[in-house]
């Protein structure tokens, strides 16, 4: 039997709990997350329209490269790339690509966040060519807006409405103390507000040395002057982005105990249905 994750080494991995050794519970994003993004969805359909269009000449590789990746996947998937006809394994590689993109991208970010976090430690970290442009930015908002970092990482709880989270960093730096988070990709301004609200509405979690949460600090409201979303682009620039320029902190925690009472009612009607078969 596996052993049982300890309350800290849970949160590390993006599952809280709001008691020791107790169940978990959503994080912030994922909240969110419950929202759909009609953005997103018309980005990929412009992808995967993209890909059919400029792959169409690689049609033959991409179809016997592609059967091959399908039989190592699940039974759906084996069966199409034993089975399938090679116009229904093309569609699949090019709807497969807004996936792939999107990973991509991801993975970038999780890579320009640990450098960011890095440097709030004073230590140096390799930077890969492809990310070079993220961190020209991450140096000119060091450079131009000075932070002094307070905290980093930490993890937050809130036990009344049973969510956690992890945020960047609290620093001083022009304009204030704020509670920030680096981006790397696009523009989600009601996302932000949301996310950076249920964050500061939040406890700091303390843990014991054998990772067992020992304590939730009240919430830091009081503490800061605010958030801001730390936008990172590739080209070297950065923004300083307030979250609650347009949208009230009021209206931002409304919006976000909403997407939660969403995604609690969501997860009991899949346990509801998958009891019933």
């Amino acid at each position: 039997m596996a052993k049982k994750l300890s309350d800290l080494e849970a949160a590390l991995r993006h599952q809280y709990r709001v008691e020791p050794g107790g169940p978990t519970v959503p994080g912030v994003t994922t909240v969110i997350n419950i929202i759909d993004k009609p953005a997103l969805m018309w980005s990929a359909a412009g992808i995967a329209a993209q890909t059919a269009l400029y792959e169409h000449g690689r049609r033959r590789t991409i179809i016997r490269r592609h059967r091959k990746t399908l039989t190592a996947l699940g039974k759906k998937e084996r069966e199409m790339g034993f089975n399938g006809s090679d116009d229904e394994v093309f569609i699949h590689y090019c709807r497969g690509e807004f996936r792939r993109q999107w990973d991509a991208k991801m993975e970038r970010g999780t890579r320009v966040h640990a450098v960011a976090e890095a440097w709030t430690k004073g230590e140096s970290v390799d930077v890969l060519p492809e990310d070079s442009g993220f961190v020209d930015a991450l140096e000119a908002f060091h450079r131009e807006m000075k932070p002094t970092f307070l905290e980093a990482e930490l993890v937050v709880l809130n036990p009344d409405y049973s969510y956690g989270g992890r945020f960047d960093a609290i620093c001083e730096m022009k304009g204030g103390t704020f509670l920030i988070d680096y981006k790397t990709g696009g523009h989600y301004e009601i996302s932000l507000a949301m996310q950076q609200e249920a964050y500061l509405r939040a406890g700091i979690a303390a843990y014991s040395s054998e990772g067992a949460l020992d304590n939730i600090d009240p919430a830091m409201q009081g503490d800061v002057d605010g958030a801001r979303g730390i936008y990172l682009h590739d080209d070297g620039t950065y923004e300083v982005v307030d979250p609650f320029k347009n949208i009230s902190r009021e209206l931002a925690w409304e919006g976000f105990r909403a997407c939660l009472k969403l995604f609690n009612a969501n997860k009991a009607m899949e346990v509801a249905v998958k009891e019933e078969k």
